[in-house]
C-alpha cells in the first residue's frame, strides 16, 4: 500500500494521477484516481508488486484538488511528488545458475554483457549507495570484501605495497629472532573479541544497506586465511588466541593431567599451557607432535569460528541470506579444514584445488558455491562444464583485460547462454548421486605427513608459500589420484571426514568401500569404526601404513590397524601415468576390487577410460552426463611429458550401457532417442553429453496462456504435464518475444514445474509495443518445444 500525503487537511474533491516506472524504462502502471476527502491528509492506493520486474522503481504522483478550507475560502491545490523504492527480487533460494562479472563497467557496457549470458556482478559490500551500473540493468550482485582487513590481513590489496606484505614482515621478524614468539602473533587475532565485535557491527551495517537488493551472497573477505592464503605458518601465539585455546583444550582433555600425559609435558597450571612451535616440535625425538598438532587444529577451529561469527552477523540482519568467503583455498593449512568450514558458512567461492569442491558437496550437498573463470579457449569451456557437473551454481568472471566485450565474450556466449537457459537450473534442482565409496578426509593425517616430510629440513619451512604447499604435497596429489581413479571406473564417491567416520557414517550410508589415502593419524573411534566396517564385509583400500599416529599425531607403539586386511593401490603414480596413456593395470585391478565389493556403475561406459560419468536424480528421471576427465591444472603437473592432454582432446565414440530398456533423451540437443538398452554417443573433448533416462516415457508439456492482452496486463501462463509427473523438479525455459521478433530477457527465464505444473506471470508494461507476441517454451529434460501467441492490443 502506498500513501500520498498533503497538508493541511483537505475537504473536497480531486484526482491523483499515478505513474510507476522502473530502471528498465517501463511504465509499469499509469492511472488516475478520483478522490473525495473530508478533513484528511492521506490518500492510500495499492501497488501490485507482482508487476515489479526491476529492483529500481519510481512512483510519480500529481495531485489536483478543489475544496473548501476551514476558513471557508476556496482550497485549490496542484502538487506533485516523486518517490523511489526497491522491489526485492522474488527469489532468495539459489535455484538457478549465476554468471557474475567481477570488473565494474559503465551501465552501457554492462548492458552489452547481458546477451552473453551474464546475469550478475560484484560490488563493494561496504558501499553506501547501490551499484548503478548493475541496478540500471536489473542485474543482481554479490557484496564483496566486507571485512577483508580481518579475514585476509596477510593477503589483501593495498595500493602502495604487495598483497602479502604483512606476511613477509612476519617472516622477516622471525628470521631476526626465531626464539621470539612476536612474529607468531597474528594481528588482528582471529580470537580477538573486540575485533569480532567490530566486524559484526560492520557486517550488520553493510547488510542493512544492501539487503533490500538481496545480494546473491555476502563475501566476508577475499582470499582469506590464517596467514597468507593456505601458507604454513605458526599463527597464532597472541594472548587472545592462547587464552581461548586453553578453554578449548580444557573442554577436550578435561584435566590437566590428561593433557600432560598426551603432550608429554608437565604444566602445573592451565594458564601456563603453551603449545610447541614448529621449530620446537621438529626437535622431538619421540615423534610425539601432539602439542604442535593440537595448536594447528586450534587454528582451524579459530578460523571457522571467526567465519561463523561473520555469517551469523549477516544472517541476524538478513535471515535467509547466503554468506561466506571468496577465493577459498586448497584443503590444508591456513584454516582450510573443509569439514569445519562447510558448517561455518552458507556460500563460498573456492578455487578448485585439491578436491575442495568435492569435499564441499560431500559434507554439505546443498551449500551453494561458485568458481572463478580466468581464461578462455576450449579448456576453459571444459572447465565451466566440469565445475557445473561437480556441483557449482555459477561462476565469477575475472576479466582484467576487458576481453568479454570482444573475442572472449563471443567465444563464451554460446555455452554461457546454454547454461543459463535451463540446463544449469536442471542440474542444481537434481540430486547428485554417488556410489557407496568413501574417501577418508583427515586433517590429522595431513599434519602428520607434513611433519614427516619437513622435519629434517629444519627452519626451511619459513620459506614456504601457499603455492609450494600445493606443488610438493604428495598427500594432496595422492588424494587427487584416488579421485581420478574412481572416476575413471565410471563411479563417484563422497569424502567422509574424521568426525563423520567417528560418528558411524559408514554404516549409516551403507558404504561398501573405504579409501584411506595416507591416513597415518587415526583416532581410537575411527579405528573402531573401520574395524567394524571390515567385519561387516566392507572393503578397505589403503596407501602407506594407516594409523601409525593417533589423531593428536603422537606415534603409537604399533599401527592401530595392523593385521587388518586391506587392498593396496599405487594411486600416486596413476595420476601421472594416465596422462601418458598408461595406468591400465591399476585401473583393471581397481575395477576388480570394486566388483568384489559389489560396486558397479549403474550406467556403465564401456571400454573408455578418461571419461567421467555423473548421475543426478530428478524424481524418476536420471540425468547422466559424460565428460572427458583430464587433470584440470596441467600447468602444475611437473615435467613437460606430463602436460600433454592429447588423449583427452580427441572426439570419442562411446557406448553407454543402461540397466534395462529405458527411454532416453539427449538434453542438450533436445532429441528423444527412444527406448534403448545401449547408447552409442559422440563425445566432444571439451563439452559433455547430457542424457535424461527414464523407465517410463516422459509426458508431454501443455501450455495454457492468454491469447489476448492489453499493455499493462499481468499475463498468466500456466504449464502442466499431460500425465503422471515422473520428474519432481523439471525445468521449463520460456522466451518471451515481442512483435519485432526480439527476445525480452526480463520477461523470459526458467520455471520449475513442481508437482507437474507451474505458472509464470508476465507483467506487461503500459508502454510495451502492441502487436503479436510469441511465447517459445521448451521442456529442458525432453527438449519438447512449443510456441503460443498473444495479441497485445
Amino acid at each position: 500500500m502506498a500513501i500520498y500525503r498533503t497538508v493541511p487537511q483537505a475537504t473536497g474533491k480531486g484526482t491523483l494521477a499515478i505513474e510507476w516506472t522502473d530502471v528498465l524504462g517501463r511504465v509499469v502502471e499509469a492511472r488516475t484516481i478520483a478522490v473525495e476527502m473530508t478533513d484528511e491528509t492521506e490518500i492510500r492506493f495499492p501497488l501490485d508488486l507482482r508487476r515489479a520486474l526491476a529492483m529500481g522503481n519510481e512512483v510519480r504522483a500529481r495531485f489536483t484538488f478543489d475544496g473548501t478550507g476551514k476558513n471557508g475560502k476556496a482550497d485549490h491545490r496542484e502538487e506533485s511528488a516523486t518517490v523511489s523504492f526497491v522491489a526485492k527480487p522474488a527469489d532468495r533460494d539459489w535455484w538457478d545458475y549465476m554468471i557474475m562479472m567481477w570488473q565494474p563497467h559503465s551501465a552501457e557496457r554492462t548492458a552489452s554483457l547481458r546477451p552473453l549470458g551474464v546475469n550478475g556482478g560484484q560490488f563493494s559490500g561496504r558501499a553506501k549507495t547501490p551499484p548503478e551500473f548493475l541496478l540500471k540493468n536489473n542485474l543482481r550482485w554479490y557484496a564483496e570484501n566486507i571485512a577483508t582487513d580481518f579475514y585476509s590481513e596477510y593477503h589483501r590489496y593495498r595500493p602502495d605495497r604487495i598483497q602479502n606484505w604483512s606476511f613477509l614482515q612476519a617472516k622477516e621478524l622471525y628470521r631476526k629472532d626465531p626464539s621470539s614468539k612476536e612474529a607468531l602473533k597474528r594481528h588482528p587475532s582471529l580470537s580477538d573479541d573486540e575485533w569480532l565485535r567490530k566486524v559484526s557491527e560492520r557486517l550488520t551495517e553493510a547488510v542493512r544497506t544492501q539487503s533490500p537488493y538481496r545480494p546473491v551472497f555476502y563475501d566476508l573477505g577475499d582470499e582469506s586465511g590464517v596467514a597468507d592464503l593456505a601458507s604454513f605458518w605458526d599463527f597464532d601465539f597472541s594472548d587472545q588466541s592462547l587464552g581461548q585455546m586453553r578453554v578449548w583444550l580444557r573442554e577436550r582433555y578435561g584435566t590437566l593431567a590428561a593433557l600432560n600425559n598426551q603432550w608429554g609435558s608437565n604444566f602445573a597450571l592451565w594458564d601456563t599451557v603453551t603449545p610447541q612451535t614448529t621449530r620446537e616440535a621438529m626437535k622431538r625425538e619421540d615423534e610425539n607432535y601432539s602439542s604442535w598438532s593440537d595448536f594447528k587444529e586450534w587454528m582451524d577451529v579459530a578460523f571457522s569460528r571467526a567465519i561463523r561469527t561473520g555469517v551469523d552477523a549477516v544472517r541476524a540482519a538478513d535471515p535467509d541470506a547466503y554468506a561466506g568467503i571468496a577465493g577459498g583455498q586448497m584443503p590444508g593449512w591456513g584454516g582450510y579444514d573443509y569439514w569445519r568450514l562447510s558448517h561455518a558458512l552458507t556460500a563460498i567461492e573456492p578455487y578448485d584445488i585439491g578436491n575442495n569442491i568435492e569435499m564441499l558437496r560431500s559434507f554439505q550437498p546443498r551449500l551453494p558455491f561458485v568458481t572463478t573463470a580466468f581464461a578462455h579457449g576450449p579448456w576453459e569451456r571444459h572447465r565451466v562444464w566440469y565445475e557445473l557437473l561437480h556441483g557449482a551454481r555459477g561462476h565469477i568472471i575475472w576479466d582484467e583485460k576487458f576481453e568479454m566485450l570482444g573475442a572472449r565474450g563471443e567465444e563464451a556466449a554460446p555455452y554461457y547462454n546454454e547454461l543459463r537457459n535451463g540446463i544449469g537450473a536442471l542440474l542444481i534442482q537434481s540430486e547428485r548421486q554417488a556410489d557407496p565409496i568413501a574417501i577418508h578426509y583427515s586433517q590429522a593425517s595431513m599434519r602428520a605427513e607434513w611433519m614427516l616430510a619437513h622435519r629434517a629440513k629444519g627452519d626451511a619451512w619459513i620459506n614456504r608459500s601457499s603455492s609450494s604447499e600445493r606443488l610438493d604435497s604428495d598427500f594432496l596429489k595422492l588424494r587427487e589420484s584416488y579421485c581420478k581413479l574412481v572416476e575413471d571406473l565410471g563411479l563417484q564417491y563422497r569424502f567422509v571426514s574424521y568426525a563423520q567416520l567417528e560418528e558411524g557414517e559408514l554404516a549409516r550410508r551403507g558404504y561398501r568401500v573405504l579409501i584411506l589415502p595416507r591416513s597415518s593419524a587415526l583416532s581410537a573411534a575411527e579405528v573402531r569404526e573401520i574395524r567394524g566396517f571390515i567385519a561387516h564385509g566392507g572393503v578397505v583400500i589403503a596407501d602407506g601404513e594407516p594409523g601409525v599416529f593417533d589423531d593428536r599425531v603422537r606415534r603409537l607403539p604399533a599401527p592401530s590397524l595392523s593385521g587388518v586386511p586391506m587392498a593396496r593401490w599405487d594411486a600416486l603414480s596413476y595420476l601421472q601415468d594416465r596422462l601418458l596413456g598408461k595406468g591400465d593395470a591399476l585401473r583393471k585391478e581397481a575395477a576388480a576390487t570394486m566388483e568384489r565389493a559389489s560396486v558397479k556403475p549403474r550406467f556403465a561406459l564401456l571400454d573408455e577410460p578418461g571419461v567421467e560419468t555423473h548421475t543426478f536424480a530428478n524424481g524418476g528421471v536420471s540425468i547422466v552426463a559424460l565428460l572427458s576427465n583430464p587433470e584440470l591444472r596441467v600447468d602444475e603437473l611437473g615435467p613437460p611429458e606430463f602436460k600433454s592432454n592429447q588423449q583427452f582432446e580427441k572426439r570419442k565414440n562411446v557406448r553407454l550401457n543402461l540397466p534395462g530398456e529405458w527411454y532416453a533423451y539427449d538434453v542438450r540437443s533436445g532429441k528423444a532417442l527412444g527406448k534403448q538398452k545401449e547408447l552409442r554417443l559422440d563425445l566432444d573433448p571439451y563439452e559433455p553429453v547430457v542424457l535424461a533416462l527414464s523407465k517410463e516415457e516422459l509426458p508431454s508439456l501443455h501450455i495454457d496462456g492468454q491469447t489476448e492482452a492489453a499493455p499493462g496486463d499481468l499475463v498468466r501462463v500456466a504449464f502442466r504435464y499431460e500425465g503422471p509427473a515422473v520428474a519432481t523438479a523439471p525445468v521449463i525455459h520460456v522466451d518471451v518475444i515481442d512483435p519485432a521478433g526480439k527476445v525480452q530477457p526480463d520477461y523470459s527465464g526458467n520455471v520449475i514445474a513442481r508437482g507437474g505444473a507451474a505458472v509464470k506471470l508476465i507483467p506487461l508494461a503500459q508502454n510495451d509495443p502492441v502487436g503479436r507476441w510469441t511465447l517459445r517454451v521448451r521442456d529442458v529434460i525432453t527438449g519438447q518445444s512449443q510456441t503460443t501467441t498473444m495479441d497485445v492490443r
